[in-house]
């Protein structure tokens, strides 16, 4: 609900950034938004969301063969 203060803004510019190979872009790790900002429209710096997803190859589904299901009391060493 206040503005930052100048030790908050210091340790966020100390935190560093992340560097997203993918989009060769780099976006601060700590960043510092006030409500008001957010309510007029400020946005989080980050990779886009919908696009990083798409990057992800989708697993392939198991083709083999069917188990059993083991009974309580089977498969137990005891």
């Amino acid at each position: 609900m206040k503005e930052s203060t100048k030790p908050m803004r210091t340790e966020a510019v100390t935190a560093g950034f992340f560097e997203s190979k993918t989009w060769g872009k780099k976006y601060p790790k700590v960043q510092l938004l006030t409500i008001a900002e957010l309510l007029a429209g400020k946005k989080i710096e980050m990779p886009p969301i919908k696009q990083v997803e798409a990057t992800f190859k989708k697993a392939e589904k198991f083709k083999g063969e069917k188990g059993e299901q083991l009974k309580l009391s089977e498969g137990t060493d005891k």
